[in-house]
């Protein structure tokens, strides 16, 4: 049972690995790994306490066996007995504990699972909104003709613009004029007449 929810937990990690790679939803996606790892530390706990319920009626068995040997102990046998099954009782008790929290893990991996879905889906319908961004530099380039210099500086505007007649390079000092005298001499060199 627990190798099935370590799986479970590997599939939600590798849907949420999918979700990062996709670059989208960076915030969601960190509350999905938070509370994965709170999900992974829960079972860790509920692991160690499964252990530790196993060892003690381990124990509870030896301690039976020993008293129920033939020997000196026969009149203690009733009492053991009695404290073996009050043992057993609280044993039960701890383990419907556990069951009740498993429950709670499995609901919570179901809502990551319906999250991680959402984000699929929506990841999904912003690819089909959005054109690539190869896409729409290459338009630019077919409306302006400017072949930008991406290795200018910050205030830098560097370029060759291919006119209809000839190609004219472009270098603009942005922090000796303004915005709008820069927008407005690119727009002067793109052709109106179509």
């Amino acid at each position: 049972m627990l190798s099935e929810q370590m799986q479970e937990l590997e599939e939600v990690s590798k849907e949420l690995l999918k979700v990062l790679v996709s670059d989208w939803a960076g915030g969601l996606l960190r509350r999905g790994l938070d509370k994965q790892g709170r999900l992974h530390d829960k079972l860790l706990a509920s692991q160690s306490a499964a252990a530790q319920l196993i060892k003690e009626l381990t124990a509870a068995e030896e301690t039976v066996a020993q008293t129920l040997l033939p020997g000196d102990g026969a009149p203690a046998i009733p009492r053991r007995l009695q404290a073996m099954e009050e043992e057993l009782l609280q044993a039960r008790e701890a383990g419907t504990g556990l069951r009740a929290s498993n429950g709670a893990l499995r609901k919570e991996l179901e809502e990551l699972r319906e999250e991680s879905r959402r984000l699929e889906e929506d990841t999904g319908r912003e690819d089909d909104a959005v054109p690539a961004a190869a896409y729409v530099t290459q338009l630019y380039y077919k409306i302006s003709r400017i072949d930008w210099d991406y290795e200018a500086g910050p205030t830098q505007v560097k370029g060759i613009h291919y006119g209809p007649e000839i190609a004219q390079p472009i270098d603009i000092d942005g922090s000796q004029h303004s915005r709008c005298f820069v927008s407005d001499y690119l727009w002067s060199l793109v052709p109106t007449a179509w």
